[in-house]
């Protein structure tokens, strides 16, 4: 679902959606979102990745991502060690 990048004082700004956060379990009982802290980084051109902490303020390792796993195995079957194409 795209939106559109909006300028808050000279930084973009985009949100998440609700059924997202509802899903991770990110909303009080009133519907809205916790207070929580976040960490977005640039992973290459045009992708970030947003990560919230834990209550305690940790990170989730990427490597522990079913998404991150996902695309590294599907990596790993396409390429050889190497980082070439695999023979058929």
């Amino acid at each position: 679902m795209p939106q559109k990048l909006q300028n808050k004082n000279g930084s973009g700004l985009v949100t998440i959606p609700k059924d997202f956060l509802d899903r991770d379990g990110l909303l009080t009982e009133d519907g809205n979102p916790e207070d929580r802290v976040v960490s977005v980084e640039r992973l290459d051109s045009g992708a970030y990745i947003l990560r919230v902490c834990d209550e305690r303020g940790d990170l989730p390792e990427l490597a522990e991502c079913d998404a991150i796993q996902r695309v590294a195995a599907q990596q790993l079957l396409t390429d050889d060690v190497y980082g070439g194409p695999a023979d058929d």
